[in-house]
């Protein structure tokens, strides 16, 4: 029997350097998804080091104690999820750094009473003594293609949580054994390592699902629910790619491998399935469960419900979120049968109120929005400390600036008192919640792939590190001239799928233009707009000259029955948006989730439960 070998470390509490939050929840995670997602045939071997236990002399140990049981057939994977910093490299690695240093990981007692890092030279001695053939490495940490995380980028509430570089002069002897005499021979890279972002980033956590979690962890192992068995190393990256960018994560996630067709292979493996794509509700220890839980994706907080899959009327409303299952009560009066057992999908998610974070040079003028945001159904101040999606800065010169948390610029107008600001918000919030907006638990698997292809070539664009499809103006004789593209999409499962395909513009709109909404058949794949193509140009209020770009963002959603596309359109930010009016014989998606995009609307009617799931590209245009 083939054995899978996972050892996982995750540190929250460190001796020398600031504390982190998501990481042991990280490991604990990944560890419970690998166990309940193991092939057949397959029996899984598992070591977590939490906070203290995991001090390098330990780490160093486990690694060579429970990873060296693995045989040449089995599986060995480390998954770490920590601090990670660089050093400057020492002479006898001249030559193999391009950067002049090392990468490091942070053990929980590093930097204390002289314990060093564990540096990537002695991670990489630690794997060349493991024999088993498939050994993977997973780095959620900054500087980790080669590992230290932040919370929050650039945001000035958040809690900075990179240790500063480690100044401490090594020794020889301080370095495993061994370690300088196989950097002096680099021997070939013997692993495929997947790693949260480049050795000059840095990675992020958040509050995800109810609790911080590292976001690549959250979008691997997201990633790994949504794509089918035979997912490969390279096709789980480019959908982790995709989730950070939902997230506004902008981290450039990698996979490596000495032999680049290993990225081609199965995720460790093969060793691992796709989670079980249903859900079923039964009676058991006198109350109502689910077999789903955070291990699959369900978050901890309240405004989920269940839906018995293709009947009307039967609800449960989760009450208690545990890992690998869920308490539930029947709403609604239904009164389920218990000796039967029910397959359910998830028809209402909770969709939170957009965090704003106000500034300026008048207090009274800050108090007055800070109080009209509060009694927003859409928005909220965000709370000392909290991540912000949206901040608001009332300048000394009468303009008002609306940014993401990233700085990057919303919109910009003299101020004129809080009405138009709160409109312009509340437009951006049901922006952001329909790009945001996923099934945490779909049973569809293998779903539609939206693929952005060269019209030319007609071949799939291959994103950047960071998710994005980067595409350039080019010069022409007197102007410049934009590039254009073809979009596709591609039914990878084994359902036809009624899809719907967004642009989320730069200025907040919303539109089904490119594919206002049909069935694609399992195995089918249809071009938008009639395979013409798609000019994709900078917004009018853009000069076009070297340096400039915009984002556009394309949310795909796919679903077992037909739904209306009206719920989902926006106009530009600033115009009005228009009265929506039901699609004849459709239903809507959102209000069927239970949290619509336009709150203050009336509630549809139930319907019948169906599922449901979402995919996402990104396109960034730039002027070289």
């Amino acid at each position: 029997m083939k054995v899978l070998y996972a050892f996982l470390v995750g540190i929250n509490e460190y001796r020398a350097v600031t504390d982190l939050s998501g990481c042991v929840r990280d490991v604990e995670t990944a560890e419970a998804h690998l166990r309940s997602t193991l092939a057949p045939g397959v029996r899984m071997e598992s070591l977590i080091l939490r906070d203290g236990q995991a001090t390098r002399d330990a780490v160093i140990a486990a690694f060579r104690s429970h990873l060296g049981r693995a045989g040449r057939d089995d599986v060995a994977l480390f998954w770490f999820s920590g601090h990670g910093s660089d050093a400057e490299a020492p002479d006898w690695v001249a030559g193999l750094e391009s950067a002049g240093r090392v990468q490091t990981l942070v053990c929980a007692d590093s930097r204390c009473d002289g314990v060093p890092d564990l540096w990537d030279k002695e991670l990489a001695l630690l794997i060349d003594e493991l024999t088993a053939r498939h050994i993977t490495v997973v780095l959620d940490s900054c500087h980790s293609a080669g590992a230290s995380r932040i919370v929050l980028k650039h945001t000035p509430e958040a809690r900075i949580r990179t240790p500063p570089h480690s100044a401490q002069t090594r020794s020889p002897e301080s370095f495993l054994p061994g370690t300088i005499e196989r950097a002096a021979d680099v021997p070939p890279m013997r692993h495929v390592e997947m790693a949260a972002c480049e050795a000059h980033e840095t990675a992020q956590e958040l509050i995800l699902d109810g609790e911080w979690r590292g976001v690549f962890t959250w979008a691997l192992l997201g990633a790994r629910k949504l794509l089918g068995n035979t997912a490969t190393y390279y096709e789980l990256l480019q959908a982790a790619r995709g989730r950070l960018a939902v997230r506004h994560a902008y981290q450039e996630s990698s996979a490596r491998s000495a032999i680049p067709e290993q990225l081609d292979q199965p995720f460790l493996g093969g060793t691992v399935v796709a989670p079980d794509s249903g859900i079923w509700m039964r009676y058991t220890h006198d109350e109502w469960a689910i077999d789903a839980g955070t291990v699959h994706g369900l978050p901890i907080g309240g405004g989920l419900r269940v839906g018995v899959h293709d009947a009307a009327g039967q609800e449960a409303e989760i009450v208690e979120v545990r890992a690998t299952d869920s308490l539930v009560e029947p709403a609604g009066g239904w009164e389920p049968d218990r000796d039967r057992q029910f397959p359910v999908v998830t028809t209402s998610v909770p969709l939170p109120r957009t965090t704003v974070a106000v500034a300026g040079v008048d207090p009274a003028e800050v108090a007055d929005l800070s109080a009209a945001i509060g009694r927003s159904p859409h928005l909220r101040v965000a709370a000392p400390g909290e991540p912000v999606q949206v901040r608001v800065t009332l300048a000394a010169d009468g303009n008002l600036v609306i940014t993401d948390r990233h700085a990057e610029r919303y919109a910009e107008w003299a101020h004129e008192g809080v009405d138009r600001v709160i409109t312009a918000l509340e437009h951006i919030a049901r922006w952001l919640l329909i790009w945001e907006l996923e099934n945490p638990a779909p049973g569809i698997v293998s779903p539609v792939r939206i693929e952005i292809v060269d019209p030319l070539t007609d071949q799939p664009l291959v994103p950047n590190g960071l998710g994005e499809h980067v595409l350039a103006y080019t010069p022409d004789l007197r102007d410049w001239r934009p590039p254009s593209i073809r979009v596709r999409l591609r039914n990878t499962g084994a359902v036809p799928l009624f899809c719907v395909l967004l642009d989320l513009t730069p200025r907040f709109a919303a539109d089904p233009m490119l594919f206002p909404g049909d069935y694609i058949g399992p195995g089918v794949t249809v071009y938008s707009r009639d395979r013409r193509r798609i000019g994709v140009q900078l917004p009018g209020d853009i000069p076009v000259e070297p340096g400039a770009w915009a984002r556009d963002r394309l949310k795909l959603f796919a679903a077992e029955q037909r739904f209306s596309v009206l719920p989902f359109r926006l106009p530009v930010l600033g115009r009005r948006i228009p009265v929506r009016r039901k699609g004849l014989g459709t239903q809507d998606l959102l209000d069927r989730l239970g949290g619509r995009v336009h709150r203050d609307l009336v509630d549809a009617e139930l319907g019948m439960a169906y599922d449901w799931t979402t995919s996402e590209a990104v396109i960034k245009v730039v002027v070289p």
